[in-house]
């Protein structure tokens, strides 16, 4: 959005707050839910990516710490 249309949102959701509170919190949280969702799933994301390097597999391991792993 540009900033008139910015501008006009938000002077339409304060004026709809006085008319009705509920359709202003609704229209606020649309407003944000496409940032809200995208953040979540950038994190969810990015732990996957953290978590992948961590596991190993048993062939990585050297012959002394298998043994001292039995």
């Amino acid at each position: 959005m540009n900033g008139i249309s910015k501008i006009l949102f938000w002077i339409f959701t304060i004026a709809l707050g006085f008319v009705n509170p509920l359709i202003s919190v609704a229209l606020v949280i649309l407003y944000y839910l496409p940032g809200i969702i995208q953040s979540a799933c950038n994190l969810c994301n990015d732990t996957s990516e953290i978590n992948e390097p961590l596991s190993q597999s048993v062939d990585d391991y050297s012959d002394d710490v298998l043994e001292e792993m039995k």
